[in-house]
């Protein structure tokens, strides 16, 4: 089974930033073992947000 989880656009860091907890927090409450996620450009914000992400992660990414 799949859920799809919208966290903002792509063009907006800011609100990916500002929604990245509640949305980890959310596959928690929901049971999600597996989480699959764009990646963002490692600048400003998005260094933040990558940061986050591989840490949430374990650092266990898959590269396509």
């Amino acid at each position: 089974k799949y859920k799809i989880l919208n966290i903002g656009s792509l063009f907006n860091k800011e609100e990916i930033g500002k929604n990245l907890f509640n949305m980890l927090r959310e596959c928690d409450n929901l049971g999600i073992k597996k989480i699959y996620i764009e990646c963002f450009e490692e600048d400003g914000i998005g260094f933040a947000i990558m940061n986050r992400l591989k840490k949430a992660a374990g650092y266990n990414i898959i590269n396509v």
